[in-house]
């Protein structure tokens, strides 16, 4: 099997570096890794140069002239990744560190079973804890709302419905048969919409033994617990219900389920966990509803990249 990896990256030079290093040292290497450098304006290209990754054949650097987001990222690696010469592909983002033997694990369990066009590792953070909800079931296909997959599921394979882009591979066949990701979402839920569309061709199994450590700042497993303000929650709920819109098994129970969610946040609005970002709050998911009902794409200037409130 000849595979590719593709990784998203946008001013972590030093994650990166750490992340391709991965990819480069596992047990069964990646043909080609394809690394979308999404403006970086950190120095990631000389990093990578002193670093001596450029030099390596397998490497394929693409820097954008402009920041299309995770989603635009994703989009275009996956055209790339459109080779007659590979076979299978993988996503993740800079800050996926992979085990040696990931991809081995990988496709020993494909090889074993052939049918399965999409595979994913298990996520760990940091410190140690599963981030389980990387790897979720449907309670629900005409909202999408998931529950992630109980941790004692990962003491075996398991099918799933919803991946992210942190670890997923599959079959570049997959990739030609539903098309690339959607760029227009431009950050968050990019993922989930593709899962959606990939379910029609193959189940997701989980092969639990293949791992890998996600670096990220602030891990979703703590996102319950209090509120961050993000300007990443705008898209977060208008590319979720672009999705609904567009993909919901019943429109009925999604529409019931819209205006049970608003009718909740009013009522969470008035409790403490929103306190000093009430206003911003209204404005992400007002904002979200109006563009999501128009399928209004691409880039809000109410909600830019880093933007702090």
């Amino acid at each position: 099997m000849q595979y590719g990896a593709i990784v998203v990256t946008f001013n972590r030079k030093q994650l990166l570096i750490e992340s391709i290093t991965a990819l480069l040292n596992q047990t069964v290497p990646p043909a080609k890794i394809i690394i979308i450098d999404n403006h970086s304006t950190d120095g990631t290209k000389a990093e990578l140069q002193t670093a001596d990754i450029l030099a390596n054949p397998s490497v394929d650097y693409r820097y954008l002239t402009k920041n299309i987001g995770g989603a635009g990222g994703f989009a275009r690696g996956m055209q790339i990744a459109a080779d007659p010469n590979l076979d299978w592909v993988s996503m993740s983002d800079d800050d996926a560190i992979f085990e040696p033997d990931y991809f081995e694990k990988l496709i020993a369990y494909q090889q074993d079973h052939p049918n399965r066009q999409i595979l994913t590792g298990s996520v760990y953070i940091e410190d140690g804890r599963l981030q389980a909800d990387q790897r979720n079931r449907f309670t629900n296909w005409s909202t999408f709302q998931a529950q992630a997959v109980p941790e004692r599921e990962y003491r075996g394979n398991f099918e799933f419905d919803q991946y992210t882009f942190c670890g997923v591979f599959m079959s570049v066949a997959v990739i030609k048969q539903v098309g690339v990701a959607d760029a227009g979402y431009f950050i968050w839920w990019d993922d989930c919409e593709y899962a959606v569309r990939t379910a029609k061709l193959s189940r997701p199994v989980n092969v639990s033994a293949a791992k890998l450590i996600h670096k990220t700042a602030l891990p979703s497993l703590d996102f319950k617990s209090k509120f961050v303000p993000d300007w990443r929650l705008y898209y977060g709920q208008r590319n979720r219900l672009i999705t609904i819109k567009r993909w919901r098994a019943n429109s009925l129970v999604s529409l019931g389920w819209l205006l049970g969610f608003y009718a909740r946040l009013a009522i969470k609005l008035c409790g403490p966990f929103y306190r000093g970002y009430r206003k911003m709050v209204i404005r992400v998911y007002l904002e979200a509803l109006r563009d999501a009902s128009r399928e209004r794409e691409g880039l809000n200037p109410n909600f830019m990249p880093g933007q702090k409130f």
